[in-house]
């Protein structure tokens, strides 16, 4: 009788993932390439995407009627481009959005006053500063202009914006006041 020299029974995990392991990734990627379809213009445009091909295939889906067909396989060829170049640091930065909603809920309202300031120039500032007279006008001229110039550079993360949205955070809390609506960026519809 031949002596069996190592057996691995089924203590150890199999070497390969099973159909329904694998299902489960591409619906889950797929779901991503969902999310990041629906995305507003300004979260969108704060991606960055490891790869161009990448960020022009969610372009051309972004681009098509939400409930059509060309859409949902648009997107399902941007979900197997997420699974060529690798999805997670795309999943992080849509996770990192989304915890800023949940953590600080007027934090929509925020970043809608920051682009209010940042294109309304003048009138904007003007409008700040009738909301919080004790703010430091100057200051607040100064990093409207900087995050206004940051529009026309390739700059990807905006620091001159986030500067901005910091200063208006620190300024609307300590004057306790609310946000009024006229003083909110309208959303754009679509691309």
């Amino acid at each position: 009788m031949a002596e069996q020299e190592h057996f691995e029974g089924f203590d150890t995990a199999p070497d390969e993932t099973s159909r329904s392991a694998q299902k489960r990734a591409a619906q889950a990627v797929r779901k991503l390439a969902e999310r990041i379809g629906d995305l507003g213009d300004q979260a969108f445009s704060r991606l960055q995407f490891p790869e161009p091909e990448l960020k022009e295939a969610f372009a051309t889906a972004r681009g098509l009627r939400v409930a059509s067909d060309e859409r949902r396989r648009q997107l399902q060829y941007a979900a197997k481009l997420l699974r060529l170049y690798g999805h997670e640091s795309l999943e992080q930065q849509l996770n990192a959005m989304s915890a800023t909603s949940k953590v600080d809920p007027q934090a929509m309202r925020l970043e809608q006053l920051r682009e209010f300031l940042i294109h309304g120039g003048i009138k904007g500032v003007n409008a700040m500063v009738e909301l919080i007279p004790t703010i430091d006008r100057n200051k607040l001229r100064t990093l409207v202009k900087r995050a206004h110039d940051e529009l026309s550079a390739t700059i990807p993360d905006r620091p001159a914006a986030r500067a901005l949205y910091q200063f208006i955070k620190a300024e609307v809390k300590k004057a306790g006041v609310v946000i009024p609506d006229s003083m909110q960026r309208p959303k754009s519809n679509g691309s």
